[in-house]
């Protein structure tokens, strides 16, 4: 396997699946991508996956790179407050609901957080992005539930207005039917209380 071909194979797939590379060159050895990592062809995102060393990323790539570094999951949370505008502050870390355990992963494109949930509540999200490049992310009810399930530190309302939701854009993409059906799947009476505390807030800042 020579690299031209590797890298015409490969070429616009934002990560590399060292596994992908075997399916598609029976001659595959492992000991070219530790030669090319050297010469500065490729760079390693965590064992087994891969990306061109010159390759600029963008947004949806990132979020794909997500999902594939450990499946399955879907991005969520911060991130995807952000992304729905729910919450106005940057977010730099990609967390992840994973069915598997958690973890973090600090690479050279981001840092990928995942947070293990059961099977049961693994759902919610749905497909972004485009061509090749499709990812799973949460919902914008299930991002906020997710969210609130992992804050264990939110307790009164003072802690829920710390957190800055956008109450029109609140108003205009969540819906509360979806938002109560998820919740009773949780079947959490502490979450349940997190989402009174929320939705007073939200009716006090109308």
């Amino acid at each position: 396997m020579k690299y031209i071909d590797f890298a015409e194979k490969f070429k616009d797939f934002p990560v590399i699946n060292i596994a992908d590379v075997k399916t598609a060159f029976s001659d595959f050895d492992h000991r070219r991508i530790y030669e090319w990592q050297k010469a500065g062809y490729i760079k390693k995102v965590v064992r087994s996956f891969y990306i061109f060393a010159d390759k600029i990323l963008n947004g949806e790539e990132i979020c794909f790179i997500g999902n594939k570094l450990r499946e399955p999951s879907y991005i969520s949370m911060e991130y995807a407050l952000n992304y729905y505008s729910l919450i106005p502050e940057a977010v730099f870390l990609f967390t992840s609901i994973t069915t598997k355990n958690t973890a973090l992963f600090e690479t050279a494109v981001g840092n990928f957080s995942y947070k293990s949930i059961k099977k049961t509540l693994f759902f919610g999200y749905i497909l972004k992005g485009q061509g090749k490049i499709k990812y799973k992310m949460a919902e914008p009810e299930k991002a906020l539930l997710d969210f609130l399930y992992f804050r264990s530190d939110l307790k009164d309302e003072s802690d829920i207005s710390g957190l800055r939701i956008n109450v029109d854009i609140y108003k205009e993409i969540v819906n509360q039917d979806k938002l109560n059906e998820y919740l009773a799947i949780f079947q959490s009476p502490v979450l349940a209380r997190k989402i009174t505390l929320l939705n007073e807030y939200i009716q006090k800042n109308a």
